[in-house]
């Protein structure tokens, strides 16, 4: 009876080991998958992916699903001649129960700020598209001591809650390939007419594998329409008193003139340039205008000689 008791109770707690084990946080992170171009670093624990080029000024790119590092290369290209550029890719998507269920725009500009003093930043040129362009301004809003400028590409912060935004967030955060292929044929010209450049950007979308990480795309996108819903970005801009540089492209299929209009109306002193034949993703249609009109406007913060396109 002995023995069977304890054969029980060594049942009993290998059973126990397997359900702690079943019921622990799995760990989706592997650092030693990512490409060799791609580092990374623990801030707030959370992982941090990132890309690192040139030297001087320091450009912040805030990359946002879901277009990864990779997708900004062309442009990124082009400003690490004259600056160093870093593209951050999402916080919340490599290990998103780190985030501790805070997908908020809040939090997830908090953790820009921790990578920033992490690499030893003090003053940096924030940068970003659509959300990322929102994010960018909000940015300078929230940690002055930090910005010298920020640049929209198209940016989201002056998107206010209606049907019509709905559409176009629920068209962004897509979370199959099917439907990011959908709004690349929106949102870049270069993509409607160079059926090559398909196969060519293809590997630069980030589709969410793990359940995990659908759960956090799905999160964030409620998140981000709470911050939409709440005004969180739309109600600073009126007190921002740093250098805002707008670009618009003029066939924008994806974000509503009437946003762009809010945001030229509301910032004091913003620079809005026009950005022409471009869809939402300027950098990918005109990768040589925008990094001209990027590093025109930061010249006159910096002293840089200007990036002039080859003829």
């Amino acid at each position: 009876m002995r023995f069977i008791h304890f054969r029980s109770i060594k049942f009993i707690s290998i059973l126990l080991i397997i359900a702690s084990c079943s019921s622990a946080p799995r760990t989706i992170f592997q650092p030693q998958e990512l490409p060799k171009d791609l580092h990374w670093v623990m801030v707030d624990n959370v992982p941090i992916v990132y890309t690192d080029q040139g030297k001087g000024d320091t450009i912040l790119i805030l990359a946002t699903y879901p277009l990864r590092a990779e997708a900004w290369n062309e442009l990124t290209g082009i400003l690490s001649k004259s600056f160093r550029v870093i593209v951050v890719e999402p916080p919340w998507l490599y290990e998103p129960s780190a985030m501790g269920d805070d997908l908020s725009s809040e939090h997830i500009l908090q953790i820009y700020r921790s990578f920033i003093r992490k690499l030893a930043l003090r003053e940096i040129h924030v940068m970003g598209v659509g959300e990322g362009g929102g994010l960018a301004v909000a940015f300078g809003h929230h940690f002055p001591e930090h910005i010298k400028t920020a640049i929209s590409i198209n940016g989201f912060e002056g998107v206010t809650w209606s049907d019509k935004s709905k559409e176009m967030l629920d068209l962004i955060y897509s979370p199959n390939e099917d439907g990011i292929i959908n709004l690349m044929k929106i949102a870049s010209l270069r993509y409607q007419s160079d059926m090559s450049f398909l196969e060519e950007i293809k590997h630069s979308f980030e589709s969410p594998k793990q359940k995990e990480q659908i759960k956090a795309l799905h999160d964030r996108m409620n998140a981000f329409k709470q911050d939409v819903k709440s005004l969180y970005i739309t109600a600073m801009d009126e007190y921002i008193d740093y250098p805002v540089m707008m670009i618009r492209s003029d066939k924008d299929a994806v974000l509503p003139e009437k946003y762009a209009e809010w945001s030229h109306s509301r910032i004091r002193g913003i620079q809005y340039q026009p950005m022409p034949n471009a869809g939402h993703f300027a950098f990918l249609d005109q990768p040589e205008k925008t990094a001209e009109l990027i590093s025109n406007f930061l010249l006159s913060h910096t002293g840089i000689t200007p990036f002039r396109p080859s003829p």
